[in-house]
């Protein structure tokens, strides 16, 4: 598993991203806007994100994990 490592230089904050893109379902939030963070995605797979987003949908398939989101940890 490759778990990318993005440090921030200006912030001195660094990030530790999950080994699958996570993306979660937006309609049942009450949510306006959302944030994506795009790493090692080529443009094709950024159209297909952001059109997702949009959607308020999620991702589907071995690549992506919906996290933890309605599991309480």
């Amino acid at each position: 598993m490759h778990f990318p490592i993005l440090p921030d230089n200006i912030q001195t904050v660094t990030t530790l991203f999950n080994s699958k893109i996570t993306s979660i379902s937006t309609q049942n939030l009450p949510i306006n806007y959302a944030r994506i963070d795009i790493l090692e995605e080529d443009i094709s797979q950024i159209n297909t994100i952001v059109q997702t987003v949009k959607n308020r949908d999620r991702l589907e398939g071995k690549q992506y994990t919906n996290g933890n989101l309605n599991r309480q940890i």
